[in-house]
């Protein structure tokens, strides 16, 4: 079988599953994180990612009052509901339409900062006197080896997480014994609470750890799913559909999803995973992983019938 055909059969087996999204209703909040909702109302400071030609009205029929270059700062204004086009503007006066699929927002969920706003602080120095390190401003959602994730969910928990960084943790190896360890990374493991900005994890050898939550992104899923050829090399996204304030609640709604048009994926590992934020835990709900095409379709498909969708980036392990 050549290279094309296998990327063909992946293309083709991906769009279907996107397109069991189109009729999907989820129930519960859908609080979304990104600025950018594919075809969704968008707001704010935003960025343009190609070339691209303003129209005065919200259709590629309509005249063109001028072109701007990649990279352009504007300010999104609103995003007619039904149509793939956001109106924007510059120094607060609008010019017009632009494909909404063209913009990015200015702060990207990967810590980059915003235009004119400020970057990352450095760390402040440790009691001990020595360099902190900084901590994790990656993405808040990864994908991980098929093998990394079975040997994690041979353990249940409250959804999965994967340390982007050597984490400092510690061992319960009974009611008396602790032994400090270091999480690897891409060390992928299960949570059972959170608490305090610290982690109870249930580890593969059936012992359980703590380990502050700095550094630990929330597994979307493994890779490649199963069932489904190995998808293509270069950066994954998912399609986030809605927030949580439990884990629990975060399975009500993907059993929900699964058990409507969204059956393609009802043998699937549930795509749960916390969030940490502020202090607090959420718990995120959505499909992946996709290539970017893939999931502005999906994305896009579902903000026409008026359902919330927000396309995220994914670290890959």
């Amino acid at each position: 079988m050549t290279n094309q055909t296998m990327t063909n059969r992946t293309t083709r087996r991906m769009a279907l599953l996107a397109a069991t999204l189109l009729t999907v209703t989820l129930t519960g909040p859908a609080q979304a994180q990104s600025p950018v909702a594919i075809g969704a109302p968008l707001t704010g400071e935003v960025i343009l990612n190609r070339d691209i030609e303003v129209r005065i009205d919200p259709n590629a029929d309509a005249r063109i009052v001028m072109t701007l270059k990649q990279g352009k700062a504007l300010n999104a204004l609103d995003t007619p509901r039904g149509t793939y086009w956001t109106k924007v503007a510059i120094g607060g006066q609008p010019i017009g339409y632009v494909p909404a699929d063209s913009l990015d927002p200015a702060l990207m969920v990967t810590g980059r900062p915003a235009v004119g706003g400020e970057g990352p602080k450095p760390a402040k120095p440790a009691a001990d006197g020595k360099p902190a390190e900084p901590p994790y401003t990656g993405r808040s959602a990864a994908v991980v080896p098929r093998e990394a994730w079975d040997k994690a969910a041979q353990t249940p928990g409250q959804g999965y997480v994967v340390a982007a960084k050597p984490i400092s943790a510690t061992e319960f190896i009974d009611a008396k014994k602790r032994r400090p360890f270091t999480l690897r990374k891409g060390d992928v493991v299960a949570v059972i609470s959170v608490a305090n900005g610290q982690a109870t994890l249930a580890l593969p050898a059936g012992t359980r750890a703590v380990a502050p939550v700095d550094g630990l992104v929330g597994v979307v899923a493994p890779y490649p799913l199963p069932g489904m050829p190995p998808i293509e090399p270069g950066m994954l996204y998912g399609a986030k559909l809605g927030q949580y304030i439990s884990y629990s609640e975060g399975m009500r709604a993907w059993k929900e999803f699964t058990a409507g048009p969204g059956s393609a994926y009802r043998d699937l590992p549930p795509m749960v995973w916390p969030v940490f934020k502020g202090g607090r835990t959420l718990y995120d709900l959505g499909v992946g992983p996709f290539t970017r095409l893939q999931v502005d379709t999906a994305c896009g498909t579902l903000a026409q019938r008026g359902l919330d969708c927000t396309v995220i980036e994914l670290e890959t392990f």
